[in-house]
């Protein structure tokens, strides 16, 4: 079967890599060889997986899971150096001043080159290609430059009719718009802000982009630890009955807080969210990562 592609994206701080390193190690119990793609640089996918940080190659995070970091600065040096052949060509190109200033200034050039290497892990091509990975997951970067990145194809498709950028990026376009192999997952959290630019965002991406887009995950959710008759009577209460009471209405409110956000989610997408539970741990232990594992892949890899 044809390897699946998903991006796992939403506001900064939402916990991406976590819901992505679930999805991996939930995907790995179903016998799916997985690669999980980092694109920020702050080591915490290695870290839930008790691993080193990862480099520019795949590497083993556990079983049937392997992880890999992309490097803008790399990718630009790896295909301009494929694109030259002449290594000594692609060595002054790389090192001119003028190149950079250009390579960092274009819109898009990064964000094609990401992609590309993604494609090269979903499809690989040539004659002596082999598929690797049954599933890619994206631990993809904030919203904004989210959809910079899944808008980039469409742009140099129009821009660049022919060559090898005009080949691929009509390759990258096929395969985002197959809503059998590529998808995305929203994630978001229980706060106004939040909320509005999940709402934003999965409109651009069904309308704008046209990619397939799954039901959101809302994350940190605060459990629901007291009925109704409980919630009444510490409303009943005063405010200076203690920490335990005023803990215990901060806990009612922010439950209360997330179901409206839940509902509200639910009538703007026509569709339930994922709800993750608030974990209350410094440091997520393998558990609660395989807690999220289950509760994510039984509805998302479904």
């Amino acid at each position: 079967m044809a390897a699946q592609l998903l991006f796992v994206i939403g506001k900064g701080g939402v916990g991406k890599t976590t819901v992505a390193a679930a999805l991996a190690r939930g995907a790995a119990l179903r016998g799916q060889r997985t690669l999980i793609v980092e694109t920020a640089n702050d080591g915490r996918l290695a870290q839930l997986f008790g691993a080193r940080p990862l480099g520019a190659e795949p590497q083993r995070l556990a079983s049937r899971v392997a992880g890999v970091r992309v490097e803008p600065r790399k990718l630009v040096e790896a295909y301009f150096t494929r694109l030259l052949r002449v290594p000594l060509l692609a060595r002054r190109l790389l090192a001119s001043t003028s190149f950079n200033a250009l390579t960092a200034a274009a819109p898009g050039v990064t964000e094609f080159l990401i992609l590309e290497r993604l494609l090269g892990w979903v499809a690989p091509s040539g004659l002596l290609a082999r598929q690797s990975y049954d599933l890619v997951i994206v631990d993809g970067p904030a919203t904004g430059h989210a959809l910079a990145l899944l808008r980039t194809p469409r742009n140099l498709a129009s821009m660049v009719p022919g060559g090898p950028i005009g080949t691929t990026a009509r390759r990258l376009l096929a395969l985002l718009g197959d809503a059998q192999r590529t998808r995305v997952v929203l994630v978001t959290i229980p706060e106004e802000l939040a909320i509005n630019e999940t709402l934003e965002a999965h409109a651009l991406l069904v309308g704008d982009i046209a990619v397939r887009v799954e039901r959101p995950v809302l994350n940190r959710v605060y459990p629901r630890r007291f009925s109704r008759r409980d919630a009444e009577e510490l409303t009943a209460l005063g405010h200076d009955d203690g920490l335990l009471a005023t803990a215990a209405r901060f806990q009612i409110a922010a439950r209360r807080e997330a179901e409206r956000h839940a509902g509200r989610l639910r009538r703007a997408l026509g569709t339930t969210p994922v709800v993750l539970p608030q974990i209350f741990t410094v440091a997520l232990s393998a558990p609660q990562l395989d807690a999220a594992a289950r509760r994510l892949c039984g509805t998302l890899l479904a």
